[in-house]
């Protein structure tokens, strides 16, 4: 009310969760408004859209291409695309990737369309693939060409929302996700093996964030971080690992 602006309602959408149709179409002709549903696009991303589909990803695959084709007209040289692979391809998805885990049939598509644009230009086609793009992803001090492994990226920034989770920096964002799943963020119940189960409330999100850096009870994530206890709310007796490679709640199960 101080500034003056006002929102416009004809260009906003209302959803509704769990509501009747009838009290839907009152409250948009009410506000003027249109119905929206779920998933919809905010600031790029697709909210409430299931991050394993592929159809959820074909918007970026298109981005990719169509980056591609505004290049069609310029010559480019070999160390012109390694600069452009990093700097423009590699940049778009940055913000899908550092919300959505990645499925692997999406992955290989877009190292086919960075493979054919390294090695064939902007028209791609069956070139010959010199070097394994395992190694090209390889610093250039061991041999690669210091691309960048988009595999590599999405671990590392959905891995930056599990860091933050574990921060001691109080959020809103960080209560309302420890209000729904509990304050001992980033685990679930571990069972035999050291595996985890998850509550059946749980969204993929959560389930896909929590098991990055996981294998099993160990897992380089845990194992690049320490913990201090505190007031022991979020330290777990028998599941947090105390001495060697294991924890209590499983050692404990070889005497009986």
């Amino acid at each position: 009310m101080v500034s003056g602006l006002k929102i416009n309602f004809f260009r906003s959408s209302l959803i509704g969760v769990n509501v009747r149709e009838d009290f839907m179409e009152m409250a948009c002709n009410f506000l003027n408004c249109s119905k929206g549903c779920i998933p919809f696009n905010y600031l790029g991303l697709p909210v409430g859209a299931n991050g394993r589909s592929v159809s959820t990803w074909e918007p970026l695959v298109e981005s990719l291409n169509r980056r591609l084709n505004s290049w069609g007209h310029k010559y480019i040289s070999f160390g012109g695309r390694i600069v452009l692979l990093n700097s423009v391809l590699n940049s778009i998805p940055t913000f899908y990737l550092s919300f959505l885990k990645k499925p692997v049939n999406v992955w290989r598509k877009m190292v086919i369309v960075q493979r054919e644009f390294l090695w064939g230009g902007v028209g791609g086609g069956r070139k010959i693939n010199w070097v394994k793009w395992d190694t090209v992803c390889q610093l250039k001090g061991k041999g690669g060409l210091g691309m960048k492994d988009i595999w590599l990226m999405n671990v590392s920034l959905l891995a930056k929302w599990r860091w933050r989770l574990l921060d001691g920096e109080r959020t809103l964002w960080k209560e309302v996700v420890e209000e729904k799943y509990g304050p001992c963020v980033g685990k679930g119940k571990m069972l035999e093996g050291g595996s985890y189960s998850w509550p059946r409330h749980s969204s993929l999100w959560w389930k896909d964030l929590v098991k990055i850096g996981e294998v099993g009870a160990h897992g380089w994530f845990n194992a690049g971080i320490t913990r201090n206890v505190g007031n022991g709310m979020k330290t777990s007796f028998w599941n947090d690992k105390w001495r060697g490679g294991g924890v209590l709640g499983l050692n404990i199960l070889d005497y009986f």
